[in-house]
């Protein structure tokens, strides 16, 4: 019998590592389960990235809409000042009674004075006689009435009606322009110089088609109603022939 043992020995474990493999497969097994864990934790982490997209469009949508407000409130502000602004700009000036058509009678007559001795080449043969007679009564005319438009203007200013933007119907800046004609019509005819004349000429020619509405191109060489893009030609012929130019309203 115990020349059989080590037989013996090796069936047993042979039969020992046979139910040994049993265990191991079992321990296998659970692979199937995983597999089905693992698709619930992909849809759980689906519906959790939807979610999480859900928020982060949601909170997209909030800061386009607040972004949105945030202009419109812009705007409905910028258009307010724009209504404010044109509001101010075209106000109806309470012009004292026989002023305003004083000043439109003014601009049409000496136009037309101009009109009749300058133009058309007649500018080459000035009878400066007469010039210097029609200049003395315009200047004469003008400062009897500038001092209604000081009036005008300190009156509106009282009144917190003009601040520094130019109005349309702004009684500064026809002050100016009969101020500046007073300067430019000395100068020229105390020299005899016809540029003086065709300035004069140019700022009443301006003025005639924003005060009496006449149908025509202009010189920008007046002040009133925004025009005188070209008034620094006036500013250089005053201070070249020796005299103070009249200073804009806000300068």
């Amino acid at each position: 019998m115990k020349l059989y043992k080590p037989m013996i020995g090796m069936l047993v474990a042979v039969l020992l590592s046979g139910c040994s493999d049993s265990p191991e497969k079992e321990s296998k097994e659970p692979d199937k389960p995983k597999a089905e864990q693992t698709e619930q934790e992909r849809n759980t982490k689906q519906d959790s990235q939807r979610e999480e997209q859900s928020k982060e469009k949601g909170t997209r949508n909030e800061e386009q809409s607040s972004k949105q407000e945030d202009r419109s409130e812009n705007q409905q502000s910028k258009n307010a000042e724009y209504e404010a602004i044109r509001s101010y700009v075209g106000q109806k000036v309470n012009w004292k009674p026989g002023v305003k058509e004083s000043i439109q009678k003014f601009v049409r007559d000496h136009h037309q004075f101009y009109e009749d001795t300058l133009t058309y080449g007649r500018i080459k043969n000035v009878n400066w006689e007469q010039q210097k007679k029609h200049a003395d009564a315009l200047i004469k005319e003008a400062k009897a009435i500038i001092p209604e438009i000081t009036e005008q203007i300190k009156t509106m200013e009282q009144n917190n009606l003009l601040d520094i933007v130019s109005i349309d119907d702004d009684p500064r800046d026809l002050k100016l322009d009969f101020e500046v004609l007073e300067v430019v019509l000395e100068i020229a005819t105390s020299q005899k110089d016809t540029t003086g004349l065709v300035y004069a000429h140019r700022i009443l020619h301006d003025l005639d088609v924003e005060l009496n509405g006449t149908k025509t191109h202009k010189f920008g060489m007046s002040s009133y109603h925004h025009g005188g893009e070209n008034r620094p030609a006036l500013w250089e012929y005053i201070k070249k022939n020796g005299r103070e130019r009249p200073q804009y309203w806000n300068e």
